[in-house]
């Protein structure tokens, strides 16, 4: 996407600038693209910035809401489905078998991170990615019972892809949510 966004800015910069007569130099290109590339990098830096304040915790289990659990969202969709509440519900007995007991977010950080398909602007689709991981951090806190100073929502948009966005089957499979549930580490003394 961003490639195709980089292309089509280069594209319209150089007919703009052949239709007033003028020569576009390489240098001027480039200037007139760094804000588009700029914006593009806003999107990783701010769910880099979301999760930086988590270095002290190790990556206990990780769920994806995606195509292969039939848990999509639907394109243009934060909705989520009824499959994708019991998916959820199945993650949540694991962790907490796991851990022995029912309480499974009694020392977890859970942190949900939406993505999108590349159909539509960027700063359109870090919004519904947003949307989509806000609708399942509200399940997990409402329905749930997980403590909501405990989960973190970020989102990717479409600047993580795990699919190629040109076939129908890859844009269902970029429309996922990851649910990722850290556990504080363990310091031991050398003593």
């Amino acid at each position: 996407m961003q490639r195709w966004i980089k292309v089509a800015c280069l594209v319209s910069a150089i007919t703009l600038v052949f239709a007033s007569g003028c020569v576009a130099t390489r240098d001027w290109v480039r200037a007139q693209l760094e804000p588009v590339n700029a914006r593009l990098g806003a999107t990783d830096a701010k769910a880099d910035q979301a999760l930086a304040g988590l270095e002290h915790l190790q990556l206990e289990k990780k769920m994806v809401l995606g195509l292969k659990e039939g848990a999509t969202f639907g394109f243009n969709s934060a909705a989520l489905s009824g499959h994708a509440r019991s998916d959820i519900d199945r993650f949540l007995k694991e962790l907490a078998e796991r851990s022995g007991t029912a309480e499974t977010n009694a020392d977890r950080v859970f942190v949900v991170a939406g993505h999108t398909d590349s159909t539509g602007k960027a700063d359109y689709n870090y919004n519904l990615g947003q949307r989509r991981a806000e609708r399942v951090a509200g399940y997990l806190v409402s329905e749930k019972n997980v403590d909501p100073l405990r989960v973190h929502v970020v989102s990717y948009g479409n600047s993580k892809p795990i699919a190629d966005n040109k076939t129908i089957v890859g844009r269902r499979e970029n429309r996922r949510i990851e649910i990722l549930v850290y556990q504080e580490k363990i310091a031991m003394s050398t003593r």
